[in-house]
């Protein structure tokens, strides 16, 4: 026959874990109720199911403010093209550039500065889809245009 005390430290330690178990559901029952005005589990539930609508409506306000965002950045200027080069024979070193300033669509300006020994002119010329169609371009500013729509 097993001994008393066995059967009663078997029993002290049953009743210890069922009352370790019941605490932490108590405990969890109540931060699940903490904001809720009535203590009982349908009104808890319908306040968990209010607070998730209200996050997947912020989460949709969000997702909605991001996405016209990444469109207004597509027009803001994105792409780069820069050169430097010597367009003239009788003008040391390369003091002339082209630089190309586009957003995302290819759309933009572009600014050559053509420096010789008299004097420097300094154009610029609308760019449309990566294209200037009301002016002719030299190699240097068709280079610069390729490299800003990299």
């Amino acid at each position: 026959m097993v001994p008393t005390y066995l059967f009663y430290a078997i029993f002290g330690l049953w009743l210890l874990i069922i009352t370790i178990l019941l605490i932490r559901t108590m405990v969890h029952y109540n931060r699940l109720t903490s904001n809720v005005s009535k203590k009982d589990l349908i009104s808890a539930l319908n306040h968990l199911i209010s607070v998730s609508t209200q996050n997947t409506e912020d989460i949709k306000s969000v997702f909605e403010t991001l996405s016209r965002e990444i469109n207004q950045n597509k027009e803001h200027f994105q792409k780069l093209g820069f050169k430097r080069y010597n367009p003239f024979t009788d003008t040391g070193g390369d003091q002339s550039f082209t630089a190309a300033f586009l957003d995302d669509n290819g759309n933009g300006i572009m600014i050559s500065s053509l420096h010789s020994r008299e004097n420097t002119r300094l154009y610029a010329k609308k760019v449309e889809n990566g294209k200037v169609t009301s002016q002719a371009l030299s190699r240097e500013e068709q280079e610069v245009i390729n490299e800003a729509l990299k």
